[in-house]
């Protein structure tokens, strides 16, 4: 497909509103990739940290709650702005898994509600892909329905050397299959 003239100008236009419409924070420099590579063994390392610096332009997501790509993400910090629901976010004890540009990873993570000043702490699971050494898929797989269910007191807190799995082991609490 061969794009004119105006057309170009009309895409950079419109990326340079999407650009003035982020937060001055997601619009702060980010640090240069320092090595191109579609090995997800070889990308966590330098990038996984702060996988959301060098997202691919053709970036999509798929969470419990919904899908999302790039144009979505800025239009939700252009309408959020400093409305979050949690704050304080400790992720900790990611486990890797590794398939050529794929990996898949498991983590704890620990927020507290901004109405409230409760802590939650919760598990998830993700699978990522690496295309042009960025990150252009991310799948997650947990809910935040722990982290509710932990503060009506019902699901207790995960302990500390426990595997993040999506209920604490001593959960008591079970709910039908949905098929």
């Amino acid at each position: 497909m061969r794009l004119t003239t105006s057309t170009r100008f009309l895409a950079c236009v419109f990326g340079l509103f999407l650009a003035a419409q982020l937060p001055a924070s997601a619009q702060q420099e980010v640090p240069p990739m320092t090595k191109i590579t579609n090995l997800a063994s070889e990308w966590i390392p330098l990038y996984g940290e702060a996988w959301w610096n060098y997202y691919h332009k053709d970036y999509e997501g798929f969470y419990p709650g919904g899908r999302s790509n790039l144009m979505h993400d800025a239009y939700l910090a252009r309408v959020r702005k400093n409305t979050a629901l949690t704050v304080d976010w400790q992720i900790f004890n990611r486990r890797y898994t590794y398939d050529g540009e794929y990996f898949a990873v498991e983590w704890f993570y620990r927020a507290t509600n901004v109405a409230d000043g409760f802590r939650q702490w919760e598990a998830t699971l993700g699978i990522g892909r690496i295309k042009d050494g960025k990150m252009v898929l991310w799948t997650e797989y947990f809910d935040d329905s722990v982290g509710v269910l932990q503060q009506l007191g019902l699901m207790p807190f995960y302990d500390k050397d426990e595997a993040p799995f999506p209920w604490p082991e001593k959960a008591v609490l079970h709910l039908p299959y949905r098929p």
